[in-house]
C-alpha cells in the first residue's frame, strides 16, 4: 500500500513537470525568437564632443517591421519594412544620454538601450577624479620574528598582530581644475599576545588640501593637518588620555604644513617633490619636542620594460633639547613586475640618522643605519579590491647600545576601496 502511494506520488510530479514543460518552453521559445529576429544598431560614435548632432540608427528585422519608437517618440518607416535606418537628431546633456529604442514586429517585439556621451572638460574631469566621497580600507595581518627588535644574541620573540586602517575623503570642486579635499586617517593594530598589548598603537589624523591640477609644477597641493599618537598603557595611569580610546595615553601630537606636486612627463614617467614642516610635541618630554623639515623627491619610469620608483627623503630636526638634533638620509628603490594576474615587487630602503652635535657623555656623535629588503606580490582581484602579501627582512646597526637588530616579517593584505 505504501508502495502503491509513492508511485501515484512520484506520476502525479512527472506529470505536472511535463505540463509545466508544455505550457512554459512555448513561451520562452517564442520570446527569443522574437528578440533574436529583431537586430538593433547605432551607426554612430558612442563619444561625442559637439552637443548637437544626428544618431544614426539600423534595423532589421525577418517580419514587416509595425512599430518604432525612440525615447517613446514614434518614428515613420516605409510601411511593411524590414530594414530601417533612422536619423535621430539630438541636442546633448554633458555625461551620459539614453536612447530607448523599442520595435515591433508581426512575430514579438525588442528594446534597446543607446548610449551617447558628450565629453565635456568638465565631465571628462570628473570621470577621472571619481566620485566626490572615497573610502580606503586596508585590512593587514603580520606575523614577526623579533618582535622586541634585540640583538643576535638575545632571546628574539616570535608575535602575530593584525591591524586595519581607514582612509576617509571628500572632494568638493571649486574650478575645473582645482579642488578642496578634507582628508582623514584612522589606524589601529591588536597584538594577540598580551604579553605585547603595551606596543598597541592607535593613530589619526585629519587635513585640508587644496589641489590645483593645472599649474606650473603639474598637480600642486597645499595642506594643512594635525595628527595625534597614542599608545597602550596598563595599567592606566594618571598620564593625559589619547582623544579616542582613554584605554590609551597620548604619545604625540605633530601640526603639519605641507607642500606637493607631481608632474606626468611623458606616459608612464611622472615625477614628484614634497616639503613638510611639522610642529612636534612628545607627551612628557621638552626635549623631544620641536620642529622638522623634510623634503621628498620621487621619480616613476619604466626601465627595459618595468616600473622603477626612485626615492629620496632629507629630514632636518630642530629640536628643544641640547643634543636632539638629527639629521636623516632615506632612500628607496622598487621595481615592479607583472606577470598577468599579479605584480611583482622588489624594494630596497635605506635610512641613516645622525646627530648634529656630540653629546659629551658620549664618545661622539651617534649614527643609525637601517635596510630593509622586501619581496611582494599583488593581486587585483577586482577594481576595488586588492590583494598583497610581502616578506621583508630588515637589519639595523648603531653605535647606541640596544639599537642593533634583525627583524624578519610577513604581511598579508586586503585594500578596499569605495
Amino acid at each position: 500500500m505504501r508502495m502503491r502511494l509513492q508511485n501515484r506520488l512520484l506520476l502525479l510530479c512527472m506529470i505536472k513537470f511535463i505540463l509545466f514543460l508544455f505550457l512554459y518552453l512555448p513561451h520562452f521559445a517564442a520570446a527569443t525568437t522574437s528578440e533574436a529576429e529583431i537586430l538593433i544598431f547605432s551607426l554612430s560614435a558612442e563619444k561625442v564632443k559637439e552637443p548637437k548632432g544626428v544618431l544614426k540608427i539600423q534595423i532589421s528585422t525577418f517580419s514587416p517591421i509595425l512599430q518604432v519608437t525612440v525615447k517613446g517618440k514614434a518614428q515613420k518607416f516605409p510601411k511593411g519594412a524590414s530594414l530601417v535606418w533612422l536619423k535621430i537628431p539630438y541636442s546633448l546633456e554633458p555625461g551620459v544620454n539614453i536612447f530607448e529604442v523599442y520595435v515591433k514586429t508581426k512575430l514579438g517585439e525588442a528594446k534597446k538601450i543607446i548610449r551617447t556621451i558628450y565629453e565635456t572638460p568638465e565631465f571628462l574631469n570628473k570621470s577621472k577624479l571619481g566620485d566626490p566621497f572615497q573610502l580606503i580600507t586596508i585590512l593587514g595581518a603580520t606575523t614577526s620574528d623579533n618582535i622586541e627588535k634585540v640583538e643576535d644574541n638575545d632571546n628574539k620573540s616570535k608575535a602575530f598582530s593584525s591591524n586595519m586602517l581607514l582612509v576617509p575623503s571628500y572632494r568638493y570642486d571649486i574650478f575645473n581644475d582645482s579642488s578642496i579635499y578634507l582628508r582623514g586617517v584612522l589606524m589601529g593594530d591588536q597584538h594577540h599576545n598580551g604579553k605585547y598589548a603595551s606596543k598597541k598603537v592607535l593613530f589619526k589624523q585629519a587635513s585640508i588640501e587644496w589641489e590645483e591640477r593645472e599649474s606650473w609644477a603639474g598637480v600642486l597641493t597645499l595642506a594643512v593637518g594635525t595628527n595625534e599618537a597614542g599608545t597602550r598603557e596598563i595599567p592606566v595611569t594618571s598620564a593625559p588620555r589619547d582623544s579616542i580610546s582613554k584605554k590609551y595615553k597620548r604619545a604625540t601630537r605633530d601640526n603639519v604644513y605641507t607642500i606637493k606636486a607631481k608632474q606626468e612627463l611623458e606616459k608612464g614617467t611622472t615625477w614628484n617633490w614634497q616639503l613638510d614642516r611639522k610642529k612636534k610635541h612628545v607627551e612628557g618630554s621638552h626635549d623631544d619636542s620641536g620642529y622638522s623639515n623634510t623634503l621628498t623627491a620621487g621619480y616613476v619610469t619604466p626601465v627595459f620594460g618595468l616600473k622603477t620608483t626612485l626615492g629620496g627623503t632629507l629630514e632636518n630636526t630642530n629640536l628643544n633639547g641640547t643634543y636632539k638634533d638629527t639629521n636623516v638620509l632615506k632612500t628607496k628603490l622598487k621595481v615592479d613586475y607583472p606577470i598577468q594576474p599579479v605584480v611583482l615587487g622588489l624594494q630596497h630602503d635605506f635610512s641613516q640618522t645622525e646627530d648634529k652635535i656630540a653629546d659629551p657623555s658620549l664618545s661622539g656623535k651617534t649614527k643609525t643605519r637601517n635596510r630593509a629588503f622586501a619581496l611582494s606580490v599583488t593581486y587585483p582581484a577586482a577594481p576595488w579590491c586588492i590583494f598583497g602579501l610581502t616578506q621583508k627582512h630588515e637589519r639595523q646597526s648603531s653605535n647606541i647600545v640596544g639599537k642593533t637588530y634583525k627583524l624578519n616579517t610577513t604581511q598579508l593584505q586586503v585594500i578596499l576601496i569605495y
